[in-house]
């Protein structure tokens, strides 16, 4: 599951309990699945924005990776301009959450953001996931639930894991710019869609110079039943990755032609990643006399090592004459557990629940940090740029009690609490930090509710209210120091439909503020304090499956982000850089049944990706282009032969994946006036894919 506890994965194995008992459940059907089944104790919504996106919208339109799936997601865009792959930068709900910093990501039952991470706090990689084998994504807007955690600021996304073609499933791909893609899959028949081995292999040349890029991914999970109430499941992958990256350019610089669109300034950049993790989980659920769930708990450890390095240039030859080239690097380590237990009582009513559960981490990192000489690569520290070597250690260690109550029929109140202390020892040896050893103890305790209201049958009114934090880069802190914590305040309320099948769609107002912030820094390379913020929005979705060959998913998000103190450059009242106020994303399939071919039914599927993005802020008070995306594919499968071409930017419309305000020294005299600086989008992208399932 996407992590212990995640309550889609937990529904997922208490069912196959049921069904490998004869014990009765609740059978519902799903808008991703024609059919799924569910038990009692299914858990409602936190708020009324939260989504689970079910495989068949994730599929409805092209995605090129596991990151980008996070489209679908209501209120999210998401940017790579440093190269095909470095994490992605994801724009949630007025948040820049730049890598991770506020997004608290799960995958497969392990956390993906880094602590501590040089390049950014919560930088979280996602190129390790096989897209063809993310069954569904749940998206907790807000922190309105005892299970979240740090950097769950502006939410938080769980990747679930499966995959149901029965057999072998090979694939080879070609397509624009000498790109390449080859993947197995292997999903034994019979068996539940859980149980699968993954592999894939892409290369590209890249859309222009320094954009090249390879990667190579592998994931086994298999689930099995230890006894009647016992199940199972164990999950390993391991991914390594390099890309170039071209970088940032003058706006003006493309605009008067004295560099070409796709051109850069620095050959030199860009970087290379690797991941690899085992989880192990075991679920358990006791039955009451009656058959009805009484008790469930469980328990999952995970192991995870990470390695990244970088190198990029986001001012020329603004501080020095041989370059500002920065170079960094960050190995963690990280090794943690989680647990929980959850018992139907009678409190208010039959139906109440009780639960509590801990969540314990470490993680052990070396990083580094250098100015590197355009000319021949060696270390330049000096006082603009001082070296970084660090060793940091950090402890997570969490409790929470969440309640589920029915005062009475139509009403449910939720609510917990959440206890979390977190420990630093830190040790940097760079320039001048002489090797100074720094330890640092904080701890945050979080109350978060909510009320569920049905109003008719189908209608929910949910009004909901989340404190929570984000952790701080282990070295700022000062030695003794109780760890400062950014504090998160969030409230929600809104409307849900549900018409089982057909439709599914929601309305909600937010409003969430920031004790202080990060934002990101281009002389530096890495994201740095500012005053507090405060977000205020509303975002809509609808999700319509009426048949079997069409589901379209349309979401809409208006978000004002502003700081809320004045500091530094910044006054109350100010637009917060870099966050689209307005993200617009539609997903539209037709899967229609052409017919047969020798005895073999030709199934079609057309799909097209919508994707539109408004009135994004800058400093100094200038706004960046609107970006307006069309994706694209069209396939047939006859038998067990399946051909698809998947098309993106599809009008090939000019665009910037990333667009900054500051000074720089790319060419000609250095300057300190802040100029436009951008990263081009791709052009127009064809891939083409051959599949057999055999």
């Amino acid at each position: 599951m996407a992590r212990l506890r995640d309550r889609n994965t937990v529904n997922r194995c208490l069912a196959a309990l049921v069904a490998a008992s004869g014990v009765s459940g609740m059978a519902r059907t799903s808008l991703a699945e024609p059919l799924s089944v569910t038990v009692a104790g299914d858990a409602a919504p936190r708020s009324a924005s939260e989504v689970t996106v079910k495989k068949r919208v994730l599929s409805a339109a092209p995605h090129k990776n596991a990151g980008e799936l996070l489209l679908v997601v209501p209120g999210v865009s998401v940017s790579q301009h440093s190269g095909e792959g470095k994490a992605h930068q994801v724009f949630f709900r007025g948040f820049d959450a730049v890598h991770g910093q506020d997004i608290e990501f799960w995958a497969a039952g392990a956390p993906v953001n880094d602590v501590s991470n040089i390049h950014g706090q919560g930088y979280a990689d996602l190129h390790f996931l096989i897209p063809e084998v993310v069954k569904e994504i749940r998206a907790s807007a807000g922190n309105y639930d005892p299970q979240q955690g740090d950097f769950a600021v502006a939410g938080t996304m769980r990747y679930s894991l499966g995959y149901d073609e029965p057999g072998v499933t090979a694939s080879g791909g070609l397509g624009s710019f000498g790109a390449r893609r080859y993947l197995l899959v292997y999903h034994p028949e019979g068996t539940s869609g859980e149980n699968f081995g993954a592999s894939e292999f892409a290369s590209s040349d890249g859309f222009g110079p320094s954009r090249a890029a390879r990667h190579g991914s592998a994931i086994a999970q298999t689930t099995f039943r230890m006894n009647d109430s016992t199940s199972a499941r164990v999950m390993a992958s391991a991914y390594a990755g390099r890309f170039d990256s071209a970088g940032v350019v003058p706006l003006a610089a493309v605009e008067s032609g004295s560099l070409s669109r796709f051109g850069t300034y620095d050959a030199k950049q860009g970087g290379a990643s690797a991941r690899t993790q085992v989880v192990a989980e075991l679920m358990s659920q006791r039955q009451g006399d009656d058959g009805s769930p009484r008790d469930s708990s469980g328990m999952s450890t995970f192991l995870v090592l990470r390695s990244l390095s970088l190198r990029s240039n986001f001012t020329g030859f603004l501080t020095s004459k041989e370059g500002d080239s920065i170079q960094q690097t960050n190995d963690a380590t990280t090794v943690g557990a989680t647990a929980f237990y959850r018992r139907t009582l009678t409190l208010l009513s039959r139906r109440d629940s009780l639960e509590a559960g801990i969540f314990l981490r470490a993680d052990s990192i070396e990083q580094s940090q250098h100015q590197l000489s355009f000319l021949d690569d060696r270390v330049t520290d000096s006082s603009l740029h001082p070296g970084v070597q660090a060793s940091v250690s950090a402890l997570n260690a969490a409790s929470y009690l969440d309640a589920n109550l029915h005062p009475w029929r139509p009403v449910v109140l939720r609510g917990g609490l959440r206890l979390d202390n977190l420990s630093y020892t830190a040790q940097d040896t760079g320039t001048g930090a002489g090797g100074q050893a720094r330890t640092s103890l904080g701890g945050q305790l979080s109350k978060r509710a909510n009320v569920d209201i049905n109003l008719v049958p189908g209608l929910n009114a949910l009004l909901s209210y989340g404190e929570g934090f984000r952790s701080p880069q282990a070295r700022s802190l000062s030695d003794g120091e109780t760890t400062p914590f950014t504090r998160v305040v969030s409230y929600e309320t809104g409307l849900r439909f549900r018409d089982e099948t057909r439709f599914q769609s929601a309305i909600a107002l937010y409003r969430t503020r920031l004790s202080d912030d990060l934002v990101f820094d281009q002389s530096s390379a890495r994201n740095v304090s500012v005053p507090g913020t405060v977000r205020t929005g509303i975002t809509a979705n609808l999700t319509a499956a009426p048949n079997s060959w069409f589901v379209s998913s349309l979401s809409a998000t208006y978000a004002h982000a502003v700081f809320a103190e004045r500091g530094g450059a910044y006054e109350v009242g100010d637009l917060l850089p870099y966050v689209p106020q307005y993200v617009v994303r539609s997903d539209l399939a037709v899967t229609p049944v052409l017919g047969r071919v020798a005895g073999n039914k030709v199934e079609s599927q057309l799909g097209v990706g919508l994707t539109y993005e408004g009135r994004r802020p800058l400093p100094y008070s200038e706004f960046g282009h609107d970006v307006f995306l069309a994706d694209a594919s069209v396939a047939v499968r006859v038998g067990n032969v399946r051909t698809s071409l998947d098309v993106f930017n599809l009008l090939n419309l000019n665009w910037f994946d990333g667009e900054f305000v500051y000074g720089s020294s790319f060419a000609g005299a250095p300057s300190l006036v802040p100029t436009r600086h951008v990263s081009v989008g791709a052009p127009r992208t064809l891939f083409w894919t051959l599949t057999l399932f055999i």
